[in-house]
């Protein structure tokens, strides 16, 4: 019976031991590194759907960091959750390109604050708009320099 009780615990010892090690959550330098990344990261070339893709990947590893989840009552963790939120669209919206700038000012405007699919819509709305209009756009460009070129053409031949 001791040397059953010892065993049980010194397994239970040895896990704790590696849960310590290899636990994530007081591994602060990492977090650390995974916030920068987030704060680091801009729009720029990406799509928007690929710069929320990689903001989405960045906010789930640095949620396995997080120790709120033991030590928070329920009504005081969807108030914490909300925080995060609230944290993920001021993160979204400060790497989008300056053209969703008027986007910016309808979501921080608003009186009930978006959630960050809600974030995340605005902008995407906005860009699939700008696709559908451009080939119209370049279309009646290319429209009048053709006419240019033709009026140019005409009076040349009219001159000779």
């Amino acid at each position: 019976m001791v040397m059953s009780w010892l065993l049980h615990f010194i397994e239970h010892d040895i896990w704790d031991s590696i849960a310590r090690q290899y636990s994530q959550r007081n591994n602060h330098a990492e977090a650390y590194e995974i916030r920068q990344k987030i704060r680091e990261l801009k729009q720029g070339e990406l799509s928007l759907a690929t710069y929320y893709s990689a903001m989405t990947y960045l906010w789930q590893q640095l949620d396995s960091y997080r120790t709120f989840r033991d030590t928070i009552a329920s009504n005081d963790l969807i108030a914490f959750q909300s925080d995060i939120e609230k944290e993920r669209v001021y993160d979204f919206l400060r790497g989008l390109n300056l053209k969703y700038d008027p986007i910016h000012i309808q979501i921080l405007g608003r009186e009930s604050f978006p959630t960050l699919e809600g974030a995340y819509n605005l902008p995407q709305h906005e860009e699939r708009r700008r696709n559908a209009m451009m080939p119209s756009v370049s279309l009646d460009c290319s429209a009048h320099v053709v006419s240019s070129r033709s009026s140019v053409h005409l009076s040349d031949s009219k001159s000779s």
